[in-house]
């Protein structure tokens, strides 16, 4: 591809009668109606990754000669997808057929949403290498931005594909319900792996419209992950030691040399003495952030919560030592903009867990407890 550096007239569209490896069109009405389903909760980021991976098992059964019927198989949808077992996929096809945004047979595929049947939108003729890459990809917000841009930038007309378009990080903030610094981080990726190729602009052009930005039409997707063990079947007494990394090969072992370790999982968890386990035990974080509203570091606000707890995942995953000194300071100093949408998802992720298990209540009763004084002088 040729070398292009500013965006003026349409010199610097990219057509091709079809990406490399082929497209598939998913229409634009069935991307919004999806992602509506999954703002509101009613189906999984997993669930959605099958939705792209069924247009994938479509597109490979298109040259089928007439009369053939095609076979839908799940160990097919499990090796797009990926995972351990293969119970997953079942609950997500489940999932997905009991609100119409699928049908899954033996020798039936159905991927168009059945709110959108009768007005589907513009077909969006998405490469098959972007398709098998988002059917493995973790984080919302990636996942949003990819569709964001592929929505903005290709185009299918005439039996030609045309890579090429303007879109505003804001833009997929808004109608994705997705950070702003997230979009730009994934962004910023998908430009590192060749996905996406960002041009120059004048300053008019870029606050009205946005970056311009072409798809790459030649782009192949990674290497595939190493595929997990199974956990669902039984391994031969032989193939027992592969599965364990706890194992020894000595008789005795040793013991562990942390004999105190059970009496500091029993302590309460405290801003003045943070530990490890403090930063990945839900439940224990709610404490700490009870705290830390207590001291006024951050206040009562649904944002600041996500914060501390992507605060914790920021510091599990950046701190090579002394993940709680980074912890305390983050969250001391309401720090937000270091954190990544990769934190911000681990974090609203835990937050969930944490709702789920009823720890919100201690929250509120750790911002708004009297201290013990106060008790004895109202007594």
């Amino acid at each position: 591809m040729e070398t292009m550096e500013y965006a003026r007239g349409r010199d610097w569209y990219i057509e091709a009668t079809k990406p490399h490896g082929g497209f598939c069109f998913v229409h634009e009405n069935s991307i919004h109606a999806v992602w509506g389903h999954l703002r509101s909760g009613d189906i999984a980021l997993r669930d959605l990754r099958v939705w792209l991976a069924c247009h994938e098992l479509q597109a490979r059964r298109c040259t089928l000669k007439r009369g053939r019927k095609p076979r839908f198989a799940l160990d097919e949808l499990h090796g797009l997808v990926g995972g351990v077992g293969g119970q997953h996929i079942r609950r997500s096809l489940r999932a997905l057929e009991k609100l119409g945004l699928l049908r899954f047979r033996e020798h039936e595929l159905i991927t168009m949403p059945f709110e959108v049947t009768d007005t589907p939108g513009r077909p969006v003729p998405v490469p098959r290498t972007v398709i098998r890459h988002l059917s493995k990809s973790r984080g919302r917000a990636y996942i949003a931005t990819v569709l964001g841009h592929l929505v903005r930038c290709l185009y299918y007309k005439n039996g030609v594909c045309r890579s090429g378009g303007w879109c505003k990080a804001s833009w997929v903030s808004e109608v994705f319900d997705v950070a702003v610094r997230a979009v730009k981080d994934a962004r910023s990726r998908l430009v590192q792996i060749g996905v996406l190729r960002v041009l120059r602009a004048d300053q008019l052009r870029l606050n009205r419209l946005g970056r311009p930005l072409v798809v790459c039409l030649s782009w192949m997707s990674e290497s595939a992950p190493r595929t997990a063990q199974s956990t669902t079947k039984s391994a031969p007494p032989r193939e027992h030691k592969k599965l364990s990394s706890r194992r020894v090969d000595h008789q005795k072992p040793a013991p562990a040399s942390d004999s105190a370790g059970s009496r500091t999982r029993a302590k309460a968890p405290n801003l003045k003495d943070i530990m490890e386990a403090d930063l990945k035990d839900p439940s224990r974080l709610a404490s700490l952030l009870a705290q830390a509203r207590q001291r006024g570091w951050v206040g009562s606000c649904e944002a600041d919560s996500l914060g501390v707890f992507a605060a914790a995942a920021h510091a599990r995953r950046v701190a090579s030592h002394n993940q709680p000194g980074l912890f305390l300071w983050l969250v001391r100093e309401r720090a937000w903009h270091v954190l990544s949408g990769y934190d911000d998802d681990v974090g609203r992720r835990m937050l969930r867990r944490m709702h789920d298990f009823g720890s919100e209540m201690i929250i509120r009763r750790g911002a708004t407890r009297p201290s013990g004084r106060a008790e004895q002088s109202v007594s």
